[in-house]
């Protein structure tokens, strides 16, 4: 299904517990990239990754406003099964037990037990 996203209208000001969104004088709020890829799941992680490039960009059309995205959910849905294929459970690959690599950086860091992989996992 083709889905068509536009944008309602700009960035504003808006009062909030935090003072900055009353800061806020920009009005062009751009176009999520993200919107432009399909989900790609990383072959070894599983995790989203940008491995792709966008191959249908095309020049807007005299109709086409600022912010306009078309999104193809059956291209895209399409396109993660393909991709899904590849990836490895890592019950299978995981040298150590673990989710994840213990020395991977990540801005809340879990702790140590969370990584373990379980003994029984679901589905096996």
């Amino acid at each position: 299904a083709e889905h068509k996203l536009n944008i309602l209208e700009g960035a504003k000001a808006w009062p909030t517990f935090d003072p900055d969104t009353s800061r806020v004088w920009w009005q062009d709020v751009g176009v999520h990239q993200n919107l432009t890829h399909a989900v790609h799941p990383d072959p070894v992680s599983g995790a989203h990754c940008w491995l792709q490039k966008a191959v249908n960009v095309t020049k807007a059309k005299p109709s086409d406003k600022h912010g306009d995205v078309w999104v193809d959910t059956n291209k895209s849905m399409m396109v993660y099964e393909q991709w899904k294929e590849m990836t490895r459970s890592a019950m299978d690959v995981s040298p150590d037990g673990n989710r994840r690599p213990l020395w991977l950086k990540r801005p809340l860091k879990p702790v140590v037990d969370a990584y373990k992989l379980p003994e029984r996992p679901f589905g096996r």
